[in-house]
């Protein structure tokens, strides 16, 4: 299976370090708050409060990213939840964990090449993502 493609924000966090060109006509979503949408409860909504705050940090929390992470949430706490009661792992949701903690820059790999904004060299372009 392919990787998916790393979200534009993200390559512009770790440098660009593939040096393709950044792509002039993406859209840009306004960055929401980190109110924690009323369906989550349980693992999922402390899942919520520590993830939310991470990406709103980094301004990569937005309205178009915000319903991802509620299911990512959703998901994470109910497998949580499951192994907490002494139920086996289910290795196909884990998989499923593990691709969508990747679109969030989530896993060690995707984390690698990934700077503080404080740490950004080239601002200009980065500043059309990051204010």
């Amino acid at each position: 299976m392919a990787n998916p493609r790393k979200p534009t924000a993200l390559r512009l966090l770790s440098g660009n370090p593939g040096k393709r060109p950044i792509p002039a006509a993406e859209p840009s979503y306004e960055p929401c708050t980190t109110a924690m949408p009323d369906w989550l409860t349980g693992e999922a909504a402390s899942l919520w409060d520590k993830l939310a705050n991470a990406l709103h940090v980094n301004g990569m929390l937005t309205h178009a990213s915000r319903d991802n992470l509620a299911v990512y949430c959703d998901v994470l706490g109910s497998y949580i939840d499951k192994r907490r009661a002494g139920g086996e792992a289910d290795i196909k949701l884990l998989q499923q964990i593990r691709m969508m903690a990747r679109e969030f820059g989530f896993t060690p790999s995707s984390q690698a090449g990934i700077s503080a904004p404080a740490k950004q060299n080239d601002k200009d372009e980065k500043a059309r993502f990051f204010g």
